[in-house]
C-alpha cells in the first residue's frame, strides 16, 4: 500500500516506506519466519545503510542547517554541553525554530561554520589552530578577557582568551547531525518521525533498500538495476542541492525598459522624468 498523499508534503515515515517496499518487491516484510519473506529488522538495517550513504555524500545539505547558543563560564576554555538550538531548518525532525532544544552537546553539531559573540555587538570570533592557541595562552599569559578566537579540540569548542567574569552569549552557526529517530518507529503508521531527508532523496532510499533486498534474495540482476537507479539519482540530486546560487537570470531584451530619462523623487516618493538626463541608462537612485 502506497503512502497516503498527506505524507508527500510532510515527509514519509518508516512504516509507509516498508509498505512501499513490499508493494514494489512483492515480498512480505515482517517478524514471522513462517509467513514473511524477509525480516523487518534486516530491512531497517538496509534503510539505515542507504540513509547513511546519502548523507555522507556531502556535509552541507541545506536541510541540516542549524544554529546553537551557549553561555560562557568564567575562566573556562572548553564547551561541549549546555547548547540550545535556536534554529534548525528541517520539517522532518522535532527541532524547529520555535522550539528550543536545550542541553544539547557538540555531538549534535556536524560542522561548525562560524562562532559569534553576540554579547559584544555580534562580533565573529576568529578560528585558529588549537596548538597555536595553546602556545599563545600558556602559563602567565593565559589571562581571561573577551573571547576573540575559537578552536575545535576534543569534541569541544574552545574560546581564547578564556572568558572573564562577564557572561557572554556565544552563537554557533553550522550543520546538525542526521536524525535516526524515524528508524525506531517503524510499527507506527501515524508516526511523525519522518525520514530526515529532503523529498528529492526519499525514493532513492527506497531504491537502495530494494537493491540490498534483492541482493539478499540472491537476485543480482534486480539488485544491480535498483542500485544503478540509486547511484544516478543521488548524483543528480547532490549536484542540484549543492550548486551555488544563480545570479539574476538573463532576461530577453535586457529586462524592463523605460522610455525617457527617469530619477527617484523623494517628495513625493516616485519616479520622475528628468529631461535631457545625461545618464545613459536613465534610472538611478
Amino acid at each position: 500500500m502506497a503512502a497516503p498523499s498527506t505524507t508527500l508534503t510532510t515527509g514519509i515515515n518508516a512504516y509507509y516506506l516498508i509498505e512501499l517496499i513490499e508493494s514494489l518487491s512483492q515480498l512480505q516484510v515482517g517478524y514471522n519466519a513462517n509467513t514473511d519473506d524477509i525480516d523487518q529488522d534486516l530491512v531497517l538495517q538496509f534503510m539505515k545503510e542507504g540513509y547513511q550513504r546519502i548523507v555522507s555524500t556531502n556535509n552541507r545539505y541545506p536541510w541540516f542547517q542549524a544554529s546553537w547558543a551557549f553561555s560562557t563560564l568564567p575562566d573556562t576554555h572548553a564547551y561541549s554541553t549546555g547548547f540550545s538550538t535556536i534554529s534548525a531548518f528541517s520539517p522532518y525532525v522535532a527541532v524547529s525554530p520555535d522550539v528550543l532544544a536545550l542541553n544539547q552537546t557538540t555531538a549534535n553539531i556536524r560542522q561548525v561554520i562560524n562562532v559569534v559573540n553576540s554579547t559584544n555587538g555580534g562580533n565573529e570570533l576568529i578560528y585558529i589552530d588549537q596548538f597555536k592557541a595553546e602556545a599563545i595562552w600558556v602559563g602567565t599569559n593565559d589571562v581571561s578577557g573577551i573571547p576573540v578566537y575559537w578552536t575545535l579540540w576534543n569534541n569541544a569548542i574552545n574560546l581564547w582568551p578564556r572568558p572573564d567574569s562577564t557572561t557572554y552569549t556565544i552563537n554557533i552557526r553550522g550543520y546538525r547531525q542526521p536524525d535516526l529517530t524515524w528508524l525506531s518507529d517503524s510499527a507506527n503508521s501515524s508516526s511523525t518521525a519522518y525520514v530526515d531527508l529532503d523529498n528529492e532523496f526519499q525514493f532513492m532510499l527506497v531504491n537502495y533498500t530494494l537493491g540490498r533486498i534483492f541482493q539478499f534474495q540472491e537476485d543480482p540482476t534486480m539488485a544491480q538495476v535498483y542500485m544503478n537507479h540509486f547511484e544516478i539519482g543521488v548524483a543528480v540530486a547532490v549536484k542540484n542541492l549543492t550548486a551555488p546560487n544563480s545570479n539574476q537570470p538573463i532576461l530577453m531584451s535586457a529586462g524592463l525598459q523605460l522610455n525617457g530619462k527617469y530619477w527617484w523623487n523623494n517628495t513625493p516618493n516616485n519616479f520622475s522624468v528628468l529631461p535631457n538626463s545625461p545618464n545613459p541608462i536613465g534610472v538611478f537612485f
